[in-house]
């Protein structure tokens, strides 16, 4: 009767130990910070081509949306993920309030900044105007691959055969 009861304890305690030893996620490896194109994260999808950037060998160019944009940029050489934007400049084109707003604080942020960090296809950058996140471009599918998306779902039962 001791043994049956033993056993019936461990059945019971067994699932709850193994439950507590979950494979750990494990994010995906960091979009590379330069030379991937960051799309900015904004509340409202604005109409046509997105805001982004672009970073590589000390420069920086991209979109706000309304206008192309250019400067360079320093980051510091140990990975702490200090960086600092100069010569920040925009062309001079003229759009709707809500995408020149956009493009204010784009470029606000981007003077002020003092950090940035990749967290999987996630880069943040902070400064003392506030913060921005960008996601990463999906790269694009080598010829003949599969789309990187899944196509839409029929809107009706296909026909039966």
């Amino acid at each position: 009767k001791g043994i049956d009861m033993r056993m019936h304890l461990a059945c019971a305690v067994l699932p709850l130990l193994l439950a507590g030893q979950s494979h750990p996620v494990r994010e995906p490896p960091p979009a590379p910070f330069a030379g991937s194109k960051w799309l900015l994260v904004t509340e409202r999808k604005p109409a046509g081509e997105p805001p982004y950037l672009e970073f590589g060998d000390g420069a920086v160019s991209g979109y706000s949306g309304c206008n192309r944009i250019t400067g360079r940029y320093m980051q510091d050489a140990i990975g702490a993920g200090a960086i600092v934007f100069s010569s920040l400049g925009a062309s001079k084109r003229m759009c709707a309030d809500a995408t020149m707003a956009v493009e204010e604080r784009l470029l606000s942020v981007l003077r002020s900044s003092t950090s940035r960090k990749v967290t999987g296809d996630r880069l943040r950058i902070d400064g003392s105007a506030g913060w921005l996140e960008f996601v990463a471009e999906p790269p694009p599918a080598p010829p003949g691959a599969p789309p990187a998306t899944p196509p839409a779902a029929p809107t009706s039962p296909p026909p039966s055969a």
